[in-house]
């Protein structure tokens, strides 16, 4: 539980030394670090320091009574308050009235029965159905680190760990995969992050502590042995499930987690996610997104699934076949594809339904969605049974049996113990089927047959009174009256006794209509005590198959990928590709699946791409702005991801050897916050891929250089490449002696790097094609062919992409001027006696790039009279390659 605080000293007014108020410190005192919404009547009432943070975050009015600031929310409606506390990062605990105000003498006993925190939420409205919601515990030491993960809104739970992962490249990674919603972890780790910059702003972070610091296994966690060898798993494991369980006080399943190994899977750092723009895009959402173009699924849990293989595409050989086996049998069958989307669509979010049980916080509503998805396990064994399918789809009917048994005693139970439509909330009453438990039906009966005795007694009034408009009415004050206008009260028998004076009427009780209230009322209370003891009796029933229940969501989960994907391929022309442990990356007209999607159809242009580490480990992209070089770059990220992932590919054939890791280097960014410039952020992604890759990474870099002087970012990208081109390679890296290095794609307008292909084996040139003409008016036009050719560029055409932007023609006609003043006429610096008048052709201005001109400066240098006449050639040869 939460460290106690203080009860405060001094109060202002008696108001605050109540007995509700002494009830409300209490808990305050329980939870000082939580917004405290106290349950008063229909209200959630809102004090003190508290109401003056929450006030303006719900947009409601801050009151004030006897001097004590308050504000409140209706506790029908308080979700949508909720919402935008946790949005802005508070914490809010729930203190509910634990006792019927009607039934009890003074005070009603209250107490917190959850804390909502913005890594626990299990509410429906505060998720989005296709987005994951993860609470992250993090363990830091000297020699490793260890996470878990939980998902408390569908009971996903594991932990990992890595040793000697001192750069902490793994650990970013893995935050960045996760994107954690609520981060615990110790301070002086949580500092340490920070200053690493692995915590994306806006996390919710906090150094919890385990009221334990014991590190011993809970009885119920499966394998012992594995969790022992692993302590800083089992410590980050216990922190989360500490945590948890002190803001889930109902939450009574055991919380079990797996472990995992994180090694079979690409890695995928920060910024790679973000710049491939994998399951969000930089505009925001997820509908330019690789997610946004692949998901076309039915459920949310097969949408979540899809964004968890985006994010961790799989570096086992085997699994990838495996699924790419089940894609290409879907693919291939479009009737079976067709059926299994009527089956999934009639399929509800299982793992959340499953968990709000768990947690207590599941509707009548909720049982029916599990009974009638659950009863879809038999169109699927249909389904799996008529398709024949092979050994990939086969596996998955075996699943399916291993399961078929309690999933389809389960949906009996709820199936017997359900009508058809159940009531929104408990409280409503109607829940269960007549015959499923007997003294549920006799007090249904009582309930039934008073309606029609109160009907006999009425008339029965009206004919001995003869008051004709006398009527039998109820109310939650006074109960069961008889209503007589005042025009009529004197008519009124002696034997009613008055029970209420109204305006226009007078009400009376007699004994007959008080021994039906007793009767009525006694029986309508123990029908919703009884509803509700049987409702958890039957969500306990439902928790008992709840692991098999778990597994069949999880199999219509990754059926649900598959058809997607295979929807997917057919839809967009994908096609299945080739994955082996080659270093081979070769791809035949390949094309960006989502720009693809955004284009109308058949105007993308593809571009094929060849690769393998050795006679081509490196491609040097130049060309101009704008002709595709960014989206070239990005398409084959994109294509190796989904080939790992075990979908389809866009291109006419692919051969995809291993991918380990995608690193990437793409696009401008500063952080100002953090005190980076564009080209501090720039190198520190540089530096990282330097210290990451290995024979077997992808690697996609984008200008790298051009945040300082040219001579400057010439001379970094040059050294970067040799640097790729000459990468130190363990045994793990590769088996193959002729892989000289990652696999890596260069873009760049630094013309000079294209000498490199000449100087170093394994590096090539390729360029983006662009077609110049002269127009009818005499001026010219760039054409951007968008395709990639082997060579090099020799233009950016830059100049003209600025005219496209709407530069002033001024502006433009003075940029021409300097282009063609660079291109045709070396500058020399004057001699002493000569004046410094300059031609009309050259910039006004020195440039940077002609400032120190190495050509001319080595002529200065040197003494041409000792030089042989092989070393004069030589230093021909050198001076026009720097040239």
């Amino acid at each position: 539980m939460p460290a106690a605080a203080k009860t405060p000293s001094k109060r202002k007014s008696d108001k605050r030394d109540t007995p509700v108020m002494r009830q409300y410190y209490a808990l305050k005192a329980a939870y000082p670090h939580a917004i405290l919404f106290f349950r008063l009547g229909d209200f959630y009432e809102i004090f003190e320091e508290d109401a003056k943070i929450a006030a303006p975050v719900m947009g409601v009015v801050l009151t004030q009574r006897g001097g004590m600031p308050m504000c409140g929310v209706p506790y029908h409606s308080y979700i949508n308050y909720l919402r935008k506390l946790i949005a802005a990062g508070h914490k809010v605990a729930i203190a509910e009235q634990l006792e019927d105000p009607s039934k009890t003498k003074g005070i009603v006993k209250r107490g917190v029965t959850r804390v909502v925190t913005p890594g626990t939420l299990v509410e429906d409205e505060l998720l989005h159905g296709s987005a994951t919601n993860y609470l992250v515990a993090l363990e830091v030491d000297t020699v490793g680190w260890g996470l878990a993960c939980v998902e408390v809104s569908t009971g996903e739970f594991w932990a990992t760990q890595a040793l000697n992962d001192h750069n902490h490249l793994r650990l970013c990674s893995a935050l960045a995969k996760l994107d954690p919603a609520e981060l615990l972890a110790p301070a002086r780790a949580l500092e340490e992050l920070r200053l690493k910059h692995f915590i994306k702003p806006g996390t919710a972070v906090s150094d919890w502590k385990r009221t334990s610091c014991e590190t011993q296994i809970p009885a119920g966690w499966s394998k012992p042995s594995v969790w022992r060898n692993r302590q800083l798993a089992l410590k980050a494991a216990l922190t989360a499930r500490s945590y948890i369980e002190s803001t889930q006080t109902h939450l009574k399943e055991t919380l079990t987690p797996e472990y995992r190994d994180s090694q079979p899977e690409m890695q995928l750092n920060e910024t790679a996610i973000r710049t491939l723009e994998l399951v969000d895009s930089a505009e925001g959402g997820r509908k330019h997104t690789l997610w946004g173009v692949l998901d076309r699924t039915e459920t949310p849990m097969g949408s979540r699934k899809m964004k968890s293989w985006i994010l961790h595409p799989s570096t086992e050989l085997p699994e990838i076949e495996r699924r790419l086996q089940c894609v290409e049998e879907l693919v291939e069958k479009d009737d079976a594809r067709d059926v299994l989307k009527t089956i999934l669509d009639d399929i509800s979010d299982l793992e959340r339904v499953i968990n709000r049980m768990a947690t207590r916080s599941a509707s009548p509503r909720d049982l029916a969605a599990l009974r009638d998805s659950l009863l879809q396990i038999h169109g699927l064994e249909n389904w799996l049974a008529d398709g024949r399918f092979l050994s990939g789809l086969g596996s998955v009917a075996e699943n399916v049996k291993e399961i078929e048994g309690p999933v389809k005693k389960t949906q009996q139970l709820l199936d017997r113990a359900l009508v058809d439509t159940p009531p929104a909330k408990l409280s409503d009453g109607g829940l269960f089927r007549e015959g499923y438990d007997k003294t549920l039906d006799e007090l249904r009966s009582v309930k039934t047959n008073s309606r029609q005795i109160l009907k006999e007694l009425e008339e029965r009034e009206r004919a001995q009174s003869g008051i004709s408009t006398l009527r039998i009415g109820y109310n939650s004050v006074f109960g069961y009256y008889i209503e007589i206008s005042k025009a009529n009260s004197a008519k009124a028998p002696d034997r009613y006794t008055r029970k209420q004076t109204l305006t226009n009427a007078e009400r009376y009780i007699t004994p007959e209509l008080k021994e039906i209230e007793v009767t009525v009322l006694g029986a309508e209370d123990k029908f919703l005590r009884l509803e509700a003891d049987l409702f958890e009796d039957l969500r306990d029933k439902i928790l008992a198959a709840g692991a098999s229940v778990r597994r069949f969501a999880a199999i219509v989960a990754e059926l649900d990928v598959l058809r997607a994907l295979a929807d997917v391929a057919v839809h967009h022309g994908y096609v299945k590709p080739r994955v082996d442990l080659s270093h081979e990356f070769t791809v035949e007209e390949g094309r960006h699946p989502v720009v693809e999607s955004a284009l109308p159809a058949g105007s993308f242009v593809p571009n094929s791409v060849a690769l393998n580490g050795a006679q081509t480990q490196t491609l040097i992209l130049t060309g101009p702005n704008m002709g595709g070089k960014s989206v070239y770059l990005r398409q084959n990220g994109l294509i190796a991801i989904m080939a790992q992932m075990g979908s389809f590919v866009p291109a006419k054939n692919a051969r995809i050897g291993m991918v380990d890791k995608i690193l990437t280097r793409i696009g401008s960014q500063d952080q100002l916050a953090r005190g980076e410039s564009t080209f501090m952020v720039e190198m520190k992604e540089t530096s990282h891929i330097l210290k990451a890759a290995t024979s077997r990474s992808l690697i996609l870099l984008d200008e790298v250089g051009r945040g300082t002087s040219t001579y400057d970012g010439i001379s970094i990208a040059w050294s970067v490449i040799e640097y790729l081109n000459r990468l130190e390679l363990t045994e793990e890296d590769s088996e193959d002696s002729d892989v000289r290095g990652p696999r890596t794609i260069f873009a760049t307008h630094y013309f000079e790097l294209t000498e490199l292909a000449d100087l170093l084996t394994g590096v090539k040139n390729i360029s983006v094609e662009a077609r110049e003409w002269t127009n009818a008016e005499g001026r010219t036009e760039v054409v951007f062919l968008h395709k990639i050719s082997e060579g090099s560029a020799d233009r950016s055409f830059g100049i003209h992409v600025a005219e496209l932007a709407g530069l002033p023609e001024e502006c433009l006609k003075r940029a021409q001027d300097i282009l063609h003043g660079l291109e045709n006429e070396a500058r020399t610096a004057p001699s002493p006696g000569q004046g410094t008048s300059r031609s009309p052709m050259v910039p006004q201005q020195d440039l940077p790039l002609f400032e120190d001109d190495p050509v001319l400066r080595d002529l200065r240098m040197i003494d041409a009279d000792k030089l042989t006449p092989i070393e004069a050639l030589q230093k021909i040869s050198e001076w026009k390659k720097t040239l």
